[in-house]
């Protein structure tokens, strides 16, 4: 199984807006552990990212290593334009009966050329997680929720195993942040400072899963990579 995220902050700021990923690394067949792979990409020259959910393999190759062979031969010039040319290369790759089978999908985040942050889906399933058949895109974050959404706040996508993740992301903000106000700890200043404490909340879930959980889905280590108009994407 998988827990990937993304984090849209400063929306409001394109000077200050930060796109930030996360993901786990641990590939599963069935409930029985496979391997560990990154699930997460950089696609530097966009100033975007991708990472993936479900399906694991593409032709007998390793999703990420299909993934990173189509960010280094595509030419797309924009995020929207790449989350299309993914779209139409994985109805390509991936056989007919495992797209209508496998529940695979894709987050694509990064800046569009007005240096505004968007977020789109790339994947087989709609939004109840029926298998459509096809893959298909859609942009979610300036089509739909950047208007209702509060200057300061940050929105979060978020798919795979995502119980724990939705049980103890806000509740680990509310025990811990306040201890890091405290003069003798270092406190949550930079982008790269949050992408650590992401990384952080994110290892302690996959901790309680493996501690825990009866079928352990999710598993350390944590890759993380942050996204700038400005500087572009890089892994912390």
């Amino acid at each position: 199984m998988t827990l990937l995220l993304t984090e849209i902050h400063n929306h409001d700021n394109p000077t200050r807006a930060v796109i930030v990923f996360a993901a786990d690394r641990r590939i599963s067949i069935g409930t029985k552990f496979h391997s560990l792979r990154m699930k997460i990409h950089p696609i530097p020259r966009l100033c975007a990212v991708v990472g993936y959910f479900g399906l694991a393999e593409v032709k007998s190759a390793p999703m990420i290593d299909w993934l990173r062979a189509h960010v280094l031969h595509d030419s797309s010039s924009s995020v929207r334009e790449f989350a299309s040319s993914l779209a139409a290369e994985l109805n390509l790759d991936v056989p007919a009966a495992q797209r209508r089978s496998t529940s695979s999908g894709f987050h694509v985040a990064g800046f569009n050329a007005q240096g505004l942050p968007e977020f789109w889906f790339v994947r087989n399933i709609d939004d109840s997680y029926h298998l459509k058949g096809t893959y298909a895109t859609r942009e979610d974050f300036q089509r739909r929720d950047v208007g209702a959404l509060p200057a300061g706040a940050a929105q979060i996508y978020r798919n795979g195993d995502i119980d724990a993740h939705v049980a103890l992301w806000t509740k680990l903000d509310e025990a811990l942040l306040p201890m890091l106000n405290r003069h003798d700890f270092k406190r949550v200043k930079t982008s790269t400072d949050y992408a650590h404490w992401v990384r952080f909340k994110m290892e302690v879930i996959a901790y309680t899963y493996k501690r825990w959980c009866k079928v352990s889905l999710i598993g350390r280590p944590i890759d993380t990579v942050i996204v700038t108009a400005k500087d572009g994407a890089r892994v912390v």
